[in-house]
């Protein structure tokens, strides 16, 4: 057992070998120099100021896939959470050149798996213009042709500026391991850990594991008696759940930390996000709206514009406008999907109603309800209104609880503001709501000024709520095991005051 340390760029990476591969966070590849339009979905991360590079792969807009080895400390573990040292990941530009399309994020988060070289890495600002990699759904036959990319070193650069790929024949076996050998002068270098291995299917990338380890003969810097390019790579097919769970996004999180957020407009007119802290209890109230919003229809569930963060939706006199999450729930500058809307409708932003992978929005006016489907984008647009509840709807006030019966499918809370009375209708298959049923009574607009749907806001997996109440305190009313909830209680007091200010809360 022997050690070396190549330098590059003034930064020394350490190297061990001992009659087995190098180990992943030294690693690049040798091979052609990749096409831009199938291999954006390739990410170059960069640890630190220069500490090492690495390779990973854009599995969702806000989630990359690498080797969980380039993120290892000195003890050889990777710590979950915020990364220690600064991280940048960039997306979508396979020449590094390049000041234009893709983008350069900053890392804010790393889950490693428990017992496999992966980590998912998640971006700042999601990326809603460069398309995620398919994950594949079996393992790697014997011999089969796959191709492999990666931002690493090749046989005569140091620090390329290009991403390269070149082919192999991989191997599988029940294990987590891909073996990988070579195709003419290929060979994975430093750089290239956590790189794509990908297989075509009827035209179409899959990515079937991630670049673990390697010899690395021929590359640049190692000795030219190391003549092996076999390397192994981390399958993924198997732990698709574990990487499609991770990357999903907690419907109602508008700051990014997993946990469902209330958002508020006061009686100035200004616009609050209320982060939640996973309890159903909420932390400090942000700023994100300085004015303007008195009257305004408000409400948040789903991502609008593709980048996989949650938006907020509000009608404005008579203009239906999402306003883009910047990365924590901050907003930017509206866009106008819809004009001539009544001024006094109300909406509510009740999640994916017809499964179609787009949120969608229930809009009451004239006393009906109307379902507005979505298409998400980076201009989102609404299809034409269908009726979906033809009267006695004006007395109501909606909100979104999730799916509070747990049968994949969203569903919508109501109070008649005449008794009290909370119903829950649940969503059908037609993409309409089944019959009411009583979920609560006692909410008055007296004794409950406010009421919103929470989602899952203390994370045990059931549809929650919050409300106001005429003291000006703020109750958190914790989902029951089935549909029929609240029941007027019990509730816990989340917020201590100054809540009978507040005009809308969703």
């Amino acid at each position: 057992m022997h050690s070396r340390r190549f330098w590059t760029g003034g930064v020394a990476v350490a190297a061990t070998l001992a009659g087995s591969f190098v180990a992943a966070p030294a690693m690049a590849l040798q091979g052609a120099p990749a096409d831009a339009a199938s291999f954006g979905h390739t990410a170059r991360i960069v640890v630190g100021a220069s500490e090492r590079s690495c390779t990973g792969t854009l599995v969702s807009p806000r989630w990359v896939l690498s080797a969980a080895s380039c993120f290892a400390d000195a003890t050889g573990v990777v710590q979950p959470g915020k990364p220690k040292v600064t991280t940048t990941v960039t997306v979508g530009r396979t020449d590094l050149t390049q000041t234009t399309g893709g983008a350069v994020r900053t890392a804010v988060e790393l889950v490693p798996h428990a017992d496999r070289d992966l980590v998912m890495v998640k971006l700042g600002v999601g990326i809603a213009n460069v398309k995620p990699v398919a994950l594949a759904a079996a393992p790697a036959t014997a011999d089969e042709s796959v191709t492999a990319a990666g931002f690493g070193r090749t046989k005569t650069a140091w620090v390329p500026d290009r991403l390269h790929t070149a082919s192999f024949t991989a191997t599988g076996d029940a294990s987590a391991n891909v073996s990988l050998t070579a195709v003419g002068d290929a060979v994975i270098c430093h750089g290239d850990s956590g790189g794509p291995i990908l297989r075509e299917t009827g035209g179409k990338q899959e990515l079937l594991a991630v670049t673990s380890r390697s010899w690395m003969g021929g590359c640049v810097g190692t000795p030219a008696t190391e003549t092996r390019t076999g390397a192994v790579a981390t399958r993924v097919d198997d732990v698709r759940t574990w990487i499609t769970n991770t990357a999903t996004p907690v419907p109602g999180d508008l700051t990014g930390d997993n946990k469902p957020d209330l958002v508020a407009v006061d009686d100035t007119g200004k616009l609050y996000v209320y982060p939640g802290t996973g309890t159903g209890a909420l932390g400090s109230r942000t700023l994100i709206g300085t004015g303007g919003w008195a009257g305004a229809a408000v409400t948040h569930r789903g991502d609008w514009t593709g980048d996989a963060m949650e938006d907020v939706v509000a009608i404005v006199a008579g203009e239906l406008r999402v306003y883009p999450n910047l990365g924590t729930g901050t907003l930017g500058s509206g866009i106008k999907i819809l004009t001539g809307l009544p001024t006094d409708s109300k909406l509510v932003n009740a999640g994916d109603i017809n499964r179609d992978g787009h949120p969608d929005l229930l809009v009451q006016h004239s006393n009906k309800l109307y379902l507005y489907a979505g298409k998400s984008a980076p201009t989102p647009t609404v299809a034409a209104p269908v009726v979906v509840g033809t009267s006695g709807w004006d007395v109501m006030n909606l909100s979104a609880p999730g799916d509070a019966d747990k049968d994949g499918r969203v569903d919508l809370l109501a109070r008649d503001t005449r008794d009290g009375i909370l119903y829950i209708y649940l969503g059908l298959a037609n993409n309409l709501f089944g019959d009411r049923t009583e979920y609560g009574h006692g909410y008055t607009v007296a004794y409950r000024p406010l009421i919103a749907g929470a989602a899952d806001a203390d994370r045990n997996g059931v549809a929650d709520m919050w409300t106001t109440a005429a003291d000006g305190t703020l109750k958190f009313y914790k989902g029951g095991s089935s549909i029929h909830g609240p029941i007027d209680g019990p509730s816990v007091q989340v917020g201590t005051g100054g809540w009978g200010s507040i005009k809308s809360i969703s």
